[in-house]
């Protein structure tokens, strides 16, 4: 056990395929690499019986010396895997020996498990790399796959060209037909521009990765401990939370390995959750790892959290208003909404940090609770009978602060379409701010 990780050793394995391609090298340094809470199949096939039908698609990817990141192979064929080789197969790869990755697929949602093996080959010039993975139409499918697919990739390594397996592995899962999926974000608000009205009549339902629930699919990621990453980030976790909730762009940024950014993408997803009728379920989108082949996806997209291992992204603030690299988050614009932490906010965050064996279940019941109080208050004045004003008093009630945080109520209101004013705050102290 070693960094949070658990270390698949497989000797007998190992050992069985030295002597079966003895020009192969695999370097013993680093072992692939799966998060802790996984347990691990030590057969290659899917053996529980009746397994969730739930693939949409299965897919090698690999570098190729001459010609870069390729789709090797994939089923079934036809299926959309446009930019898949270099979601699947990060840039700086060939810097690390094994790494998993999640990602976005137009609608639906991926992960691919990689690996670097070393060989005695001019034509691969000393080296194989390739990533397996998989295509699925929620994100609380993709972590069982994981285990299964460390020992795929390590299967294709040293039998290129043999897919059996993983044709096998499609057949006993392949979904009936893609459910069709959707994200809608809140539109975006201008400077002069009027706000959409909101109209509270359906409520959100847990659609999303970030309003899954302990009783759900994700309950393998809801067990693991969050409090690594709320350390890490301590106060600017406050800004995260706000940014969240309106709706801004998050860009996280990492060297190689990139698959525990995926899931500090997934934590900061759980920051904007809420059960507000006719708000959207998912505040943020969810991009996971993007490439510089996403470019013009980012360019589209007004409210997402997302992971790269491409620096120059950093030279492109059109696409991001936040910008996060190690644990240091960086504000592209000045937004006092986001960047103000009051006292209440170190409150929250010291009862937050002082939870005993912090669960990502108990993450989102804190944020989502928060939330659901103050989107309360603004359903509340702006609903029919209601006052349209929002006091200082009713900021105090859900842990606001009476006058620092009235900007970002404001903000939060017009994001939302909620037809109210905000009394206080140091713009204005006798009379309503009204929108």
């Amino acid at each position: 056990m070693a960094g949070g990780y658990t270390l698949l050793g497989d000797t007998e394995e190992r050992e069985k395929d030295k002597k079966a391609n003895g020009k192969m090298v695999e370097s013993e340094t680093e072992p692939l690499r799966v998060p802790d809470d996984l347990t691990l199949t030590p057969e290659l096939t899917c053996d529980p019986p009746g397994p969730p039908r739930d693939l949409i698609s299965v897919f090698v990817v690999t570098f190729d010396p001459k010609e870069g990141n390729l789709l090797e192979w994939c089923v079934p064929k036809g299926v959309s895997l446009d930019g898949v080789e270099f979601r699947a197969l990060i840039s700086g790869a060939h810097t690390i020996t094994s790494d998993f990755i999640y990602f976005r697929q137009g609608d639906f949602y991926g992960t691919a498990c990689y690996k670097k093996m070393a060989l005695m080959s001019e034509s691969e010039r000393g080296v194989r790399m390739k990533s397996v993975g998989v295509v699925v139409s929620h994100y609380s499918q993709l972590h069982p796959h994981l285990p299964h697919l460390a020992k795929f990739v390590r299967y294709v390594l040293h039998h290129p060209g043999n897919y059996k397996i993983l044709q096998e592995y499609f057949d006993a899962r392949r979904a009936p037909s893609p459910p069709p999926t959707s994200w809608h974000a809140p539109p975006r608000v201008t400077s002069g521009g009027s706000p959409a009205p909101l109209t509270p009549t359906t409520p959100a339902t847990p659609s999303s990765p970030a309003l899954q629930g302990p009783n759900d699919g994700t309950r393998q990621w809801l067990e693991e401990s969050p409090y690594h990453f709320i350390q890490a980030l301590g106060e600017q976790l406050v800004c995260l939370w706000r940014a969240s909730l309106l709706c801004k762009r998050i860009l996280l940024f990492s060297e190689p390995p990139i698959g525990w950014k995926c899931h500090w993408v997934y934590l900061i997803s759980l920051l904007g959750a809420h059960s507000t009728p006719g708000l959207p379920s998912a505040l943020l989108r969810p991009l996971y790892y993007v490439s510089l082949a996403d470019l013009d996806l980012l360019a589209d997209q007004h409210a997402y959290v997302a992971c790269t291992t491409e620096k120059i992204f950093e030279e492109k603030p059109a696409i991001y208003d936040l910008y996060i690299e190690g644990q240091k988050v960086r504000i592209i614009h000045k937004l006092p909404a986001i960047t103000t932490v009051t006292p209440e906010d170190r409150l929250r965050l010291s009862t937050l940090f002082s939870q005993p064996n912090l669960t990502q279940g108990d993450l989102l019941a804190f944020f989502r609770d928060l939330n659901d109080a103050i989107f309360a208050i603004l359903y509340r004045a702006s609903s029919v009978g209601g006052s349209g004003v929002i006091e200082k008093e009713d900021l105090a009630a859900v842990g606001l602060n009476r006058r620092d945080d009235c900007a970002f109520v404001r903000e939060l209101a017009a994001t939302h379409g909620f037809d109210v004013s905000v009394r206080g705050g140091s713009g204005c102290g006798c009379c309503p701010c009204v929108l």
